[in-house]
Parts: C-alpha cells; sequence; structure tokens
C-alpha cells in the first residue's frame, strides 16, 4: 500500500501547483498525475523509466522527507548555520538572517561529489598496498632466488 502521507506530483510542484501522484517514477524518484505521466512517456529521455501505480509504492526505509511539512513546499535551499533543508518560506519567516543560504541541489551535489572522492582515494589506497605488497613480495622472491644462485 501507498505511505500513510499522500505523494504529490513532482512535475506540477515545479509549477507551484499541488497534484495529488497516481504514478511512481523510479527513475525520476518522484510522483506524477496522470496528466504529467502522459508526457513522461512521450519523451525520449524518459520513455524508458520504470514507473508502477502509486498505491503500489513503498517508501524506502528511513526515506528523507523532501517536502516542508509547515508550508506543505518543496526543500530548495540549505541553511548550513542550522544545518537543514528549507523551504522558501522558511528562509523568510525563520532564516532571514542566517548566512550562506545555498541551493540544496548544489549542496546534495557537493555531497555526492565528496563521497565519490573518498570511494576514488579509498580504491586508490587499496590498489597502492596491493603494489606495494606485489613489490616487497618481487624483492623477497628475487632476494631468495639470489641466495639460491650463490648456494
Amino acid at each position: 500500500m501507498a505511505s500513510s502521507k499522500s505523494v504529490s506530483c513532482g512535475a506540477c510542484k515545479q509549477e507551484k501547483l499541488n497534484t495529488q501522484a497516481e504514478i511512481w517514477c523510479y527513475n525520476c524518484d518522484e510522483g506524477l498525475c496522470l496528466s504529467c505521466c502522459s508526457h513522461h512517456k512521450k519523451f525520449k529521455s524518459t520513455l524508458d523509466h520504470k514507473t508502477i501505480d502509486i498505491q503500489t509504492y513503498k517508501p524506502p526505509m528511513g526515506s528523507i522527507n523532501t517536502e516542508c511539512d509547515k508550508h506543505n513546499q518543496q526543500f530548495n535551499l540549505y541553511c548550513p548555520s542550522h544545518l537543514m533543508p528549507c523551504c522558501d518560506d522558511c528562509i523568510n519567516t525563520n532564516h532571514s538572517k542566517c548566512i550562506g543560504i545555498q541551493s540544496l541541489a548544489s549542496v546534495v551535489e557537493k555531497t555526492k561529489i565528496e563521497k565519490s572522492k573518498e570511494l576514488v582515494d579509498k580504491d586508490i589506497n587499496s590498489f597502492l598496498l596491493f603494489l606495494n605488497r606485489m613489490a616487497k613480495e618481487k624483492a623477497r622472491n628475487i632476494k631468495k632466488e639470489n641466495n639460491n644462485a650463490k648456494a
């Protein structure tokens, strides 16, 4: 069954409309109303997206809330002073004096890049350890062969 909280159409939210979603797109990770879903299936870039009926959609455990509970708006800004995502109304009412407000999308992208860098660093370090072990093993084999040749 669908989650207890109704799912809004993500495309309609972009137009500041609050429309009930009928379909869930796993690729876009958002709900779509029937009208938006028909457009969604017409574009080449979204033609092969996996969609299901919203009634069968189950949000992942520990899913992140992307909408402000107070204002029913999409989070699109980030307050570094309070370390929290905010909607436009929250920024105007509760964070107007906060410094360094950023676009939430840029913060998320930066975090993804930092995580990717961490994974690459980890892979490089693992590879370097492997190469060092191989070099030591080769040096040990050469030394062993030289000792055997002298004997």
